[in-house]
Parts: structure tokens; C-alpha cells; sequence
């Protein structure tokens, strides 16, 4: 049929033959009789282009554009009148070929219908496509600007370009240009540069460290010292310059991130270490170059909003099929988000305390959505759950243990090893060749994944770490629900991880998380404009009006008042939902915290002094972190003394074994939270020497894999009698169920009050049925009472405790807060010993908490003597 229609042409137009010649070509059997001439020939008809942005030789953005063609999404076979959403773009072109096209590209300042690549092959375009080509060809010769501008909105130049030519009605510029399948939020594909945002204050919390010798970079705690700053430095920079998304520092995962190596810079400037020669700054490195999925934004003004449309389908007459008993506070939430969903809301916030069942409501969602896709009233479509590492498997198991039957259906994981079998092979990698030692999805700017098995899946989990990695798998896939646990990690509005959140073609968001605002009240925009873009303005404004004004707290409760009320809350409910624990649920046990304020021995109040009176040698930082480290312990574990020798030298450690006497007398179970691995260390061996523990003492941190937690945390629920387990704030205060624990001990602290309730809510929970006790002990300096660091500290954080729970103030310390802190340890602490008043009430040298570890004191708890606890609020 195509020789019948090719012959009676007697076309004179040598592109015209060549054209036809192509589409017969692609036909024949291998073993027809042809002409040696036209053998040779290869003809390439392309009527689509993508475009591969990158960074020229001056460093200005710049692409080139890439000949393809749309495919089965299914079986990779060439079909053009696929669905639009099973449709997939594939290159024509092997990278040698494209090499050439590219260098004819750019030999003509027009763009041409027919090009040479080498090797007897041609590429043809068709008519529009060329047409769109020209538009192309005219920006590359522009200026830096006019590629950058060209690059965020591609669509909006070649669509004028349509619009100004003579083009058939049927012209559809979807079928010539392709970013198709993706969300209506996303421009196209472009190279990440991150945003300058003058406007907005800089994130209140500065960088403090770890209390062992190690530092803390984005929130992880790395066990290296100062020193060895400038190594880790040029291992990250390696990393990113070979695209590798993590690193491993010494058993600690490290995201590689521009973020990251900012943050050690910095750190490298603050503490005054000399670069070697070895490390090339910032302006000599070449820049890793990431191909990323670029968004319509919101910050400067609303250029993004979606109109709600009330949903036809309206919530599943079947309840879950739930092998748990809701309770009262979840039937009301499982009914607010029902109300979204009917009302046509794009999302919604779920902002409840800890421990009050987020997790289980949003299960019981999915599962009525599922059922209307089950029942044929909805589109089958996959859910998406984005969680942190350490919560996935935690959803595996609340979904196993609320829901009966199957559940949510085929499960895909999407992340971790599990991306082994996820991964295909995509063709030429052009762009990734010019990344040195790069083949990632964000070097390549293409899906990698299979995009077809990720759309047949009913529900799948991944990071939020895989969703930024592999964002152009994702986006091609169009989302019933997605969810995002702590969604806090999406507060930073100028990261990768939040523009590809934002860049997923979701149907509805929920987004769920105890501690909406952390360091600023910009934290909750950046989740609102994945729950409902534009509602609360672009974030420039949404900064001045409530960020400006740090003395008034008036603003903050107009906005609460905005995110948790409305006129309709039937056909228009509250964008967020927030409740307390205490005010929802009755069953659950008491909670007693107990402040164990007590005197530093005088090893440890020497050391301490010593701090305080020669801070003019130290840099701020510096003071603070000695005053931090000493009054945990004025030493290290590494000593030959023995182990009550060493406990007796801290007033915090002999305030935790006081209290583990009472637990060990009582049989009942512990946790103790400390950030230092070096005390979790010398704790592991002590506890199990004192105690004569047969048991290994289990231990949570950053090093422990998410299966291998889960294994220990289902030993610790299982054994019984006395137990302890030893955490750090960070790796053990989230997605942790420790019922079988009433005790909680927090030997060192997080700056940021929220961090430590989420510890504590390990165990106060629903699921606890004992009374639970949280101690808090506080190292006192014997001269300098009040003004000690462990006070102050424990004042700051209660201060920022319960603002954040009246108003949404932001939890974390702030600089101000931070300097205030110096100042009173230090200036204010010796005013306070120059005046001659006691240290916790009393005279000049107190023994409130004196008594050694192991005395009749000590081993009367809670009597009210020396070294007894004090309750608190």
C-alpha cells in the first residue's frame, strides 16, 4: 500500500521522495531486493521534539532540541492514536547521530525540514514540527535571558508562534512539542538554579552541634570533627560533581545536596578552618547540572490556582473495612476530609498532635476512595504516599493492621532496593554524556522508571528523597491521592524536593504533619500551595504580613483563625484541621513531667567556669557549644576510671541512673534519648554492668536501617520486665511505637521543643496504658543558679512550646533566642555569682543533687531530698 500510494507521486521534490522513501523503508522485510543506493539510506521522520536544556561552555543556560516520537506507554511500540495518557515520548536518534543533528541545528539560523546526521541517515520533520523548530532555533540565538525566559516557558512561545502562522485547524501543538502527561503546574524541563528570595527572613534556626565532637549539616548530626571539615567538603563535592545522591560518612547517610555543601562552607568560615589547596572553592568547581521538572510558582505573585469543581462521585456508602475501632476524633477527621474531597478541594492539611492517629484516618480515606474506583463511580487511578525512610515500612504495618481484606490493593515500593525492578533501560543518554560520571534521572532530565507498571499500581510508597531523584518518573504519572507524611520536609520553598512535590499531577493532597511551622510561619505556606495554590496569596506577601513583625502575635491568630475556621465548613471546610492530644482523647494515662534539677560536682562546675570566665578566648559559638557539651559531661567515655566514677562526674547521668533504679526496682521500661553516639556508647555497657542486663540494650540512631528499627522495636514491645532502650532525638522521634515503655528520660536535648514531643510520644500514645513519667534532667552550676545553660534552655523551649500551640509561633530557636541564650550564660551568670546568691535556692554552694550515685539518697526516690525529682509542669 505505501508503493501504490509512493509511485503514481512522480514527486520532482528530492525532500519529498526522500520523505516517502522513509515511511516505506520502515516497512520492508529485511530480506527484500533493494537498490545498494537506497540500502544505505536511512530516512528518520520525526514530527515531535523535546528539548535537552544544559549549561554551555560560559556557563548561561542553554538546549538543543531532541527528535522523537510518542510510543505505547505500555509495550514501547509506535502508536499515535493512543490515549493521551498512556502515551510516552522516545528518541529517534542513537547519541552519534544526535551529536550531528545537533552541530546542523545550529549551523542555520532557520530551522530546516530535512538534516543530514551521518552514515547515510536523515532526520524529516514535518511541517509544523519545523514550524516549531524555527521558534527554537530563534531563541538559542538570543541572549542568556532570552534562553532562560524561553526555557521556564516554552509552551507560551511556540504556542504564539502557532497562533501568528497559517497551520491547519487540527494543528495541535501537544502532538509537536512534548511535555505531555505532566501536571498543568509544570512549565517543562529545566536546569535547576534555585531562587533568591530577599524577602524572606532566613531560616531562625542556626547551626548548633551535637553534643560529642561532630557537626550537624541540614539536621543530620555527623560524627567527624572540626578539623575534618575540609575532607568532608571535598568528598561532597565529588559526590555531586559524579551525581551521587547520598554519602556515606561514617555509617551516617548524607543527601547530596547544594544545600549540604553550603551548609559546610559555612560551617568551614564560622569556625575559621583553613581550606587545603586540595579543596577548589565554589567559583573554580564545575557545577553539577540537574535536569529538573520547573513549576509555575507563587512566590512573587499568584501565577497558579485551581478553581474547585464539586467531585460527582461522592464518598463510598461501604465504610472501611477496618479490623480497628475508630475513635471519635478520627470519625470526625475521616468526615472533614470526605467534605474535601465532595467540595472539589485540590487538598487539605493535617496538622493533629502526635500520637492521635494521623495515619490511621488517612488509611481509612484511601480506603473509600478506593472503593469508589472498586464500585466504577471514579477512575482507577494509583495513590502515592511520600514519607521519610524511617516511616515507610510503619505504613506497610498500619495498613496490615487497621484494614482488612486487600486492603489498598497492589502495593509498589518506590524506593530503596526496591527501585532495581522499577528502573528501565530509556535509549540514548545524550544528555547524561555530558555530565561527566553522571547517569541519574536528574543528569538525563528523562524517566527512567517504568512509568507504565507505576500507573497499573493501586497504591505506592517512596521518599522524599526518590521523589526529587527520579521526579520525571513520577510526574508522568497522574495521581488519585498522594500523600505526604511530615510534610514538614516540603517547608523550604527554594529546594528540588519541594518544586517536584509541588510538580506531581495529584487530584488531591493530603498533607500531614504535627508540627506545621518549625522555623517560621513561611514553613505552612509552602504546604499550602500543594494543598490549595493561591488560596493564601504568593508567599512575598503571606511573608510580610506575618513574618515582619516579630513583637506581635496578633497576625499569627488571624491566620490561625483562617486555616481552621470558615462560613461553610459543609461545602467549604477549613484548609487545615489541628487538635491536641489532651483535648481528644480520654482514655489515655496520665502524664507527669519531672524536672530533676541538680548541683554540678566540682569537676564538672570547674570546667564550666571555666567557660564562662574566659569566653573573650572563644568565639560565641564556641562558648555555647562548651557550655552545652560540658554540662552533659565534663569528660569523654575513653578513660580508665570506672563506670560510677564517671557517672558521678555528671549531674545529668547521676540524675538518669537515679531515675533507672526506680524503673529497674519497678520492673518497668525506659527510654533514654541522647544525641551523643559516644554516651550512647558508654550507657550500653553501664546499664548492662549496673544492672546485670542479660539482654543486649537496644540502641536506635541515624545508623540504623529502617528494617533493622522496626526488628527493634518489635523486641523491645515483646520482652519483659526491665528494659531500656537508648535513642537520639532525630533517628528515634518519629515513626516509633514504644508503648511498652513508661518512662522517658531526655539526658540531652533538641533545641527545638517539637523534636522532644515527638520523643516523648513514643510512648504517650494511644496503645499506652500505664501512667507515664518524662524527666528532664538539669545540670545546675552551684554559682551561677538560674542563669545555667540547662535552666535557660528549659525555659526557651517551654516559652516556645506554648506559643506554638496558641498561635502557630514558630518552635525552633531563632537567633535572638540563641544570642539571648549566650548572654545569659555568661554575662548574666556572672552578674548573678558577683551578687552571692545561691544556685537553686539556698546558700552559696547548694547540694541540691549532690548525693552519689548508689546512696541511700539517691536510691530513695522521689522523697523529696537532695537529688529527688522536682515536678514540673
Amino acid at each position: 500500500e505505501a508503493l501504490d500510494q509512493y509511485n503514481p507521486q512522480a514527486m520532482a521534490d528530492m525532500e519529498d521522495r526522500m520523505k516517502w522513501w522513509g515511511r516505506v523503508s520502515a516497512l520492508m522485510p529485511e530480506d527484500v531486493a533493494v537498490d545498494d543506493h537506497l540500502r544505505s539510506l536511512r530516512i528518520v521522520v520525526a514530527a515531535t521534539f523535546r528539548l535537552e536544556p544544559f549549561k554551555n561552555s560560559e556557563g548561561e543556560p542553554d538546549f538543543d532540541p531532541i527528535p522523537g516520537g510518542y510510543v505505547d506507554a505500555d509495550d514501547g511500540s509506535t502508536d499515535y492514536n493512543t490515549a493521551d495518557d498512556q502515551r510516552r515520548f522516545a528518541d529517534l536518534l542513537e547519541d552519534r547521530r544526535q551529536e550531528s543533528f545537533r552541530r546542523y541545528f545550529r549551523a542555520y539560523r532557520q530551522a530546516r525540514q530535512r538534516y543530514p546526521v551521518g552514515a547515510g541517515t536523515y532526520v524529516f520533520f514535518t511541517a509544523q514540527a519545523a514550524r516549531a523548530l524555527n521558534v527554537v532555533r530563534h531563541a538559542q540565538n538570543g541572549t542568556a535571558e532570552d534562553r532562560r525566559a524561553f526555557l521556564r516557558e516554552p509552551h507560551s512561545y511556540l504556542r504564539n508562534a502557532f497562533a501568528d502562522a497559517e497551520v491547519d485547524e487540527e494543528a495541535n501543538l501537544d502532538d509537536v512539542f512534548c511535555d505531555h502527561g505532566l501536571s498543568e503546574r509544570v512549565h517543562g524541563v529545566g536546569i535547576w538554579t534555585g531562587k533568591e528570595l530577599p524577602w524572606i527572613p532566613r531560616p531562625g534556626q542556626p547551626w548548633l552541634p551535637p553534643e560529642e565532637m561532630g557537626v550537624v549539616v541540614n539536621g543530620t548530626s555527623l560524627p567527624v570533627t572540626v578539623d575534618e571539615l575540609p575532607e568532608l567538603l571535598d568528598r561532597l563535592t565529588a559526590a555531586a560533581d559524579r551525581g551521587a545522591p547520598a554519602l556515606d560518612v561514617r555509617g551516617v547517610r548524607l543527601q547530596v545536596t547544594d544545600d549540604a555543601i553550603a551548609a559546610v562552607r559555612r560551617l568551614i568560615a564560622e569556625r575559621q578552618v583553613v581550606l587545603p589547596d586540595s579543596v577548589a572553592p565554589d567559583s573554580q568547581r564545575t557545577p553539577r547540572v540537574d535536569h529538573v521538572l520547573t513549576i509555575i510558582d507563587n512566590l512573587e505573585s499568584v501565577a497558579y490556582q485551581r478553581r474547585r469543581e464539586r467531585r460527582g462521585a461522592k464518598s463510598s456508602k461501604h465504610g472501611p473495612e477496618l479490623h480497628s475501632t475508630l475513635l471519635a476524633h478520627q470519625r470526625d477527621g475521616i468526615r472533614w476530609l470526605h467534605r474535601h474531597w465532595e467540595s472539589g478541594s485540590w487538598g487539605a492539611l493535617l496538622a493533629d498532635d502526635m500520637g492521635l492517629g494521623k495515619t490511621l484516618q488517612a488509611i481509612s480515606f484511601l480506603w473509600s476512595i478506593r472503593a469508589l474506583m472498586l464500585e466504577g463511580r471514579l477512575e482507577h487511578l494509583p495513590m502515592l504516599i511520600v514519607a521519610p525512610t524511617g516511616l515507610l515500612k510503619n505504613w506497610e504495618d498500619e495498613h496490615k493492621k487497621h484494614l482488612a481484606g486487600s486492603g489498598l490493593g497492589k502495593l509498589v515500593r518506590g524506593y530503596g532496593s526496591w527501585l532495581r525492578q522499577l528502573r528501565q533501560e530509556t535509549g540514548p543518554r545524550y544528555s547524561a554524556a555530558r555530565t561527566e560520571g553522571s547517569n541519574t534521572e536528574l543528569a538525563s532530565g528523562r524517566p527512567t522508571l517504568d512509568v507504565a507498571r507505576l500507573r497499573r499500581a493501586d497504591w505506592v510508597l517512596t521518599t522524599y528523597e526518590t521523589l526529587r531523584d527520579y521526579q520525571h518518573s513520577f510526574a508522568y504519572v497522574r495521581w488519585g491521592v498522594g500523600i505526604f507524611d511530615e510534610a514538614q520536609k516540603i517547608k523550604n520553598p527554594n529546594t528540588k524536593m519541594t518544586e517536584a512535590a509541588l510538580a506531581m499531577n495529584i487530584d488531591f493532597a493530603l498533607l500531614m504533619t504535627g508540627t506545621p511551622v518549625e522555623n517560621r510561619p513561611a514553613d505552612i505556606w509552602s504546604i499550602l500551595d500543594r494543598c490549595e495554590p493561591g488560596a493564601f496569596g504568593p508567599l512575598k506577601e503571606f511573608s510580610r504580613q506575618y513574618e515582619q513583625d516579630k513583637a506581635s502575635h496578633r497576625a499569627l491568630r488571624t491566620l490561625h483563625a483562617k486555616l481552621t475556621s470558615s462560613a461553610d465548613q459543609s461545602t467549604n471546610p477549613p484548609v487545615m484541621l489541628r487538635r491536641l492530644k489532651e483535648d481528644h482523647i480520654d482514655n489515655l494515662p496520665t502524664k507527669v513531667v519531672r524536672r530533676l534539677p541538680t548541683e554540678m560536682p566540682d569537676a564538672q562546675a570547674a570546667a564550666y567556669a571555666g567557660v564562662v570566665y574566659e569566653r573573650r578566648r572563644r568565639s560565641p559559638l564556641q562558648t555555647l557549644h562548651q557550655l552545652r557539651n560540658i554540662s552533659l559531661h565534663p569528660g569523654t567515655p575513653e578513660t580508665e576510671q570506672g563506670i560510677d566514677c564517671y557517672i558521678e562526674q555528671s549531674a545529668r547521668l547521676a540524675s538518669t541512673f537515679r531515675v533507672l533504679e526506680d524503673v529497674w526496682s519497678r520492673g518497668e521500661k525506659a527510654l533514654v534519648f541522647v544525641e551523643s553516639r559516644q554516651m550512647q556508647g558508654f550507657l550500653l555497657a553501664a546499664i548492662r554492668r549496673k544492672f546485670a542486663v542479660s539482654e543486649d540494650v537496644l540502641v536506635i540512631n541515624g545508623a540504623v536501617s529502617g528494617p533493622m528499627r522496626k526488628a527493634r522495636v518489635d523486641k523491645f514491645q515483646e520482652r519483659s520486665g526491665f528494659d531500656v532502650m537508648l535513642l537520639s532525638p532525630r533517628a528515634g522521634g518519629v515513626g516509633l511505637t514504644l508503648t511498652a515503655a513508661n518512662h522517658v528520660i531526655h539526658l540531652s536535648r533538641w533545641w527545638n521543643p517539637a523534636v522532644e514531643d515527638q520523643c516523648t510520644d513514643r510512648v504517650y500514645r494511644i496503645g499506652q496504658r500505664n501512667p507515664v513519667r518524662v524527666y528532664l534532667p538539669l545540670a545546675c552550676h552551684p554559682d551561677f543558679g538560674e542563669y545555667s545553660f540547662d535552666l535557660k534552655l528549659d525555659e526557651l523551649m517551654e516559652k516556645k512550646r506554648a506559643m506554638n500551640r496558641s498561635v502557630l509561633a514558630p518552635i525552633s530557636a531563632s537567633k535572638d533566642d540563641v544570642d539571648r541564650l549566650l548572654s545569659d550564660t555568661t554575662m548574666g551568670a556572672r552578674r548573678h555569682a558577683s551578687n552571692g546568691t545561691s544556685a537553686v535556692g539556698g546558700g552559696r554552694r547548694s547540694t541540691v543533687g549532690a548525693a552519689s550515685v548508689g546512696s541511700p539518697t539517691a536510691r530513695r526516690f522521689g522523697d523529696g531530698r537532695s537529688g529527688g525529682p522536682v515536678e514540673g509542669a
